[in-house]
């Protein structure tokens, strides 16, 4: 071979190894799974079985319901506007699509349920941490209204509930132990010596937990750590912290009008780094209130000062922003992708299209009613009998629909995946994680062997009426020719002898006589009675 057919091949061979790393690294589109389409179809299904008064998640009534037509076009209805908003979605493209296909996510913005012009997904997602407080406020994914995407990430659960320290009776408020008998968490750390009486109160932190688990930690006292994992527990110390100064100042100057007293937390803030090798800090916004006096009369005026908290971030379970869910996708960790959605989410994506449905002329489904919308207890009704089904974040990820088809199924038995080949034969096998058109029904060709030869059947000739008619006109022959048979009677006069007179009584003979008519009509409607309550009887 010459040398240049051999760089050629090399180089050839080398462009191709190369392609295919640039693919495998490229973010690939979730496979739809189609669970936000049963739960939402599941939740609308019990609030229609509840207008026609059968029990949620009756699944008698649930496969009656298929054949119904105000359930189907109810359904039918919701389902146009979910595949009118993919494809909208579709063609306009954007920032919330992977790898070029919408998602549920998509969706959702399209419908415009937003909370203050951005919309939340799993918002305020129940994660466990010690104490009192039953949930950490994360917003795992936050979509602006300019279709930016903030991602935060999910903090670590603790592996052991937080037992808070005995109160301890103080003249000076404690911020520390307040916090903590609140349910807050503040640990010691190993700068706490043994002779420190302060930091010995509280509980070391758990084996396998470090304050970079958390995404702020507090500055303060030494020896003891402050540790949350959201904005507002963080300002809910802050005050107690702004409290304890405002004490001390008191104690230390002697007067309850101080300068700068009282300081009242308004905001925080997270400034991001402005050159390479710093990490963010937090910012707070406070309203300060400062004190004069002229004259011995005291006067204050209220200044607001942005200034650095006591807080330090952990930049690695900060919020970040990207300008596509691509690149957000891939910023994901799987733990965040299993966060369940929200109960009063999915209710307001159920609602949207409901809505949207009945507003259309041709809707023929069930009212929707703006008074009587769908609720968190509808989501919790369907959940009940449906553990383990509740969208998450990954699921709000996958595609509404098949790609290759814009109808957005709405059902409660809808299934995704292959469908498999029931001929014995050998053929094509479904490719695991390749979806399939549910919308389309496959016809699979039935092989009957070979050719018997069996001649057709033959029919026998039509039958006429009276061929049909002879079984019945045939029962009991021996009836046919009955005829009543004759019978003479006359009107019975008695006779009887009073007083040496025979005197005979036949003037009743006479009365009946004058009426045979209507007596012989009205014992003509008896007997017929008779007849007839003998051979219901039978």
């Amino acid at each position: 071979m010459r040398p240049w057919k051999t760089w050629l091949l090399a180089f050839c061979l080398f462009s191709m190894l190369g392609q295919q790393v640039v693919y495998a690294n490229a973010v690939l589109a979730p496979v739809e799974n189609f669970v936000v389409n049963r739960a939402i179809a599941g939740v609308v299904a019990n609030r229609i079985a509840a207008a026609e008064g059968v029990a949620a998640n009756d699944a008698l009534w649930l496969a009656k319901a298929a054949n119904d037509p105000v359930f189907k076009a109810t359904m039918e209805g919701i389902s146009s506007q979910m595949t009118a908003a993919n494809v909208v979605s579709t063609v306009a493209g954007g920032a919330l699509a992977i790898a070029g296909a919408p998602v549920w996510m998509t969706i959702a913005a399209s419908l415009a349920i937003t909370a203050g012009a951005a919309w939340y997904f799993t918002s305020n997602a129940p994660t466990p941490i010690p104490g009192p407080a039953s949930s950490v406020n994360q917003s795992m994914v936050k979509v602006s209204a300019d279709g930016k995407i903030e991602v935060t990430p999910k903090p670590a659960d603790m592996p052991m509930p937080y037992v808070p320290p005995k109160p301890v009776q103080v003249s000076v408020i404690d911020p520390w132990m307040t916090f903590a008998n609140s349910g807050g968490l503040v640990f010691r750390n190993f700068m706490c010596h043994a002779s420190d009486g302060d930091c010995n109160a509280y509980p070391v932190m758990p084996p396998g937990i470090t304050i970079s688990n958390f995404v702020f930690q507090a500055a303060g006292r030494q020896g003891q750590d402050v540790v949350v994992n959201n904005l507002d527990d963080a300002a809910r110390f802050t005050k107690l912290y702004f409290q304890y100064q405002e004490q001390q100042a008191i104690n230390q100057m002697g007067t309850p009008h101080v300068d700068g007293y009282p300081r009242t937390l308004v905001s925080f803030s997270i400034e991001k780094p402005t050159m390479t090798g710093q990490n963010p800090r937090v910012m707070q916004t406070v309203q300060v209130t400062h004190w004069s006096q002229a004259g011995g009369t005291w006067t204050s005026s209220v200044s607001t000062i942005t200034e650095p908290s006591i807080w330090f971030p952990n930049p690695q379970l900060l919020p970040q922003k990207f300008d596509n869910l691509n690149d957000a996708y891939n910023n994901m960790d799987p733990s965040s992708k299993g966060l369940p959605m929200q109960a009063q989410q999915l209710a307001d994506l159920a609602n949207a299209a409901w809505r949207k449905a009945a507003s259309d002329p041709n809707y023929q489904g069930l009212p929707y009613s703006a008074t009587n919308p769908l609720t968190v207890q509808d989501v919790a009704s369907w959940q009940a009998a449906h553990p383990g089904q509740m969208p998450t974040l990954g699921d709000l990820l996958a595609p509404a629909t098949n790609p290759s088809f814009p109808g957005v199924p709405i059902s409660p038995v809808v299934y995704p995946g292959p469908v498999p080949d029931p001929g014995p034969g050998p053929g094509p096998q479904p490719i695991p994680g390749q979806s399939q058109n549910v919308n389309v029904m496959n016809s699979p060709r039935i092989d009957m062997g070979p050719d018997p030869n069996t001649p057709a059947p033959t029919l026998e000739d039509t039958p006429t009426a009276d061929i049909i008619l002879k079984p019945l006109t045939s029962l009991f022959p021996e009836l046919r020719g009955f005829q009543t048979p004759g019978h003479a009677s006359q009107c019975p006069k008695p006779v009887f002898d009073v007083f040496g007179k025979s005197i005979v009584m036949d003037q009743h003979c006479t009365l009946m006589e004058q009426h045979r008519q209507a007596l012989a009509a009205a014992m003509l409607v008896v007997w017929l009675l008779v007849g007839l309550f003998i051979l219901l009887s039978a």
